[in-house]
């Protein structure tokens, strides 16, 4: 199995992180750096290209988001860690000039932040994943929005970061395998 993961908002893909070494042992992993300031448009065209040769998508917070509008157009399955779900209005606090986790100064605009629609919940095949430390995006509102929609697990503890992805190894392995029979992905 070959699965993309999309990171955050102003992160980067570092596949030396502890989330890329766990998610190594569901398969091969692939990543994407996306520039979230340029607007939904480039943001998609440049995950939906990197997901083209693979069987998952894995996303944090706006990884998330991204997730669920790549896997619904590609007809892949998606995991989504502590997703945002409106960015409209979550990512409004980064509007102006800000400085990234590479240390690289970026601009966000109004207009650019109003490119973003919400959440997808139709077309989709995902697994949510919550913790309720996340005191970025609220766990209850996330799950308020897509139960009955997606299968979710809320998680005790953690933080927006998602911090327990190893516990939740089985669960992912069991929505692979739930995939794999209505997808037809590649085990390996």
């Amino acid at each position: 199995m070959r699965l993309l993961y999309i990171h955050g908002f102003a992160s980067f893909y570092d596949p030396s992180k502890s989330k890329i070494k766990i998610l190594k042992n569901l398969g091969e992993v692939a990543g994407v750096d996306i520039d979230y300031c340029g607007g939904f448009d480039t943001a998609f065209k440049k995950a939906s290209d990197a997901a083209m040769t693979c069987d998952l998508v894995v996303g944090t917070s706006m990884g998330g988001f991204m997730a669920s509008h790549v896997g619904a157009a590609l007809g892949i399955p998606f995991i989504a860690l502590n997703p945002a779900i409106a960015p409209k209005e979550s990512l409004l606090k980064y509007v102006g000039s800000f400085t990234d986790y590479s240390g690289n100064e970026k601009v966000l605009d109004e207009a650019t932040v109003a490119s973003y629609p919400d959440f997808k919940t139709v077309d989709g095949c995902g697994l949510i994943l919550l913790e309720f430390g996340d005191d970025v995006i609220d766990p209850k509102r996330t799950f308020a929005a897509l139960d009955g929609i997606y299968q979710i697990k809320m998680v005790e503890g953690g933080s927006h970061r998602f911090s327990s992805l190893s516990e939740q190894v089985e669960e992912i392995a069991a929505f692979i395998h739930n995939a794999e029979m209505i997808y037809g992905l590649h085990s390996n």
